[in-house]
């Protein structure tokens, strides 16, 4: 299981390391663009604020669009003829990507997190307005903040770390599952695309369910702010979305 995880982040590096050297270096020329053209007006704000706008949006969308395409190619081009042919079952290989998946997610973040450094210490050289020194001196701060606020709030915390868990697990699995349902004998030609549409088709489900379940009285039950019934269907669904997925891959599958 280890050396298939090792595997995938490997053959996975380099589409997300590329999202990432794109995303630093913009975050390095944006205070170039916005404190180059008129600085005295305040209209700069606006414009510095829409461009990191759009950066964060853009590293968010290529992460997507990484995850989209490594399964993809992966599993229904030719390395398929490789990865479905390694001793492992297809829910080790789901899990697998499924964490390597996660891991590119956190990274996703930390990468966020170092293009805004990256940001500031431009800004910095630029304005003069604070020193390299004390934007480093800040990080630690940073870090001590969250971690007071874990230990004062410890089961908020955690209940907060497993949603986002389980709401990027979902995002992770019906990515797969459309994916996979668009690779079989139900659809014969434009199946990206039509793996596409059942990811739609699937988000726009879930948001009805839990518009749905919104209007009941046991939508109402929360746990330290977070929508414990929420999490539970949506649970519910992954784990489903996981076997649906790993049996259409044993018995269905249609490779490119």
């Amino acid at each position: 299981m280890l050396k298939l995880m090792k595997y995938e982040f490997i053959h996975s590096m380099r589409s997300f390391f590329i999202s990432f050297c794109v995303f630093w270096g913009a975050c390095l020329l944006l205070p170039f663009f916005t404190e180059g053209l008129i600085p005295d007006i305040p209209i700069l704000s606006f414009m510095m604020a829409f461009g990191f706008t759009v950066l964060v949006m853009g590293i968010s969308i290529a992460l997507f669009v990484s995850i989209f395409t490594h399964y993809y190619h992966s599993m229904f081009k030719r390395p398929a003829y490789l990865t479905l042919t390694l001793p492992v079952s297809s829910l080790q290989l789901i899990i697998s990507k499924l964490i390597v998946s996660f891991v590119w997610l956190i990274l996703g973040g930390i990468a966020l997190m170092f293009g805004v450094l990256l940001m500031g210490v431009m800004m910095s050289l630029l304005t003069h307005n604070m020193s390299i020194m004390q934007i480093f001196q800040g990080i630690p701060e940073v870090f001590k903040g969250l971690g007071q606020m874990f230990m004062n709030q410890p089961g908020e915390s955690l209940l907060s770390l497993i949603y986002m868990i389980v709401e990027t697990y979902a995002l992770i699995i019906s990515i797969y599952f459309a994916l996979t349902l668009a690779h079989t004998a139900l659809c014969r030609h434009h199946r990206l695309a039509v793996g596409i549409c059942i990811w739609i088709v699937l988000g726009i489900i879930f948001s009805w369910i839990q518009f749905v379940l919104s209007g009941m009285s046991i939508a109402s039950f929360e746990w330290y702010g977070i929508p414990v019934t929420f999490m539970f269907v949506d649970l519910f669904f992954n784990v489903i979305l996981t076997f649906v997925t790993v049996y259409i891959l044993d018995y269905h599958i249609e490779i490119e």
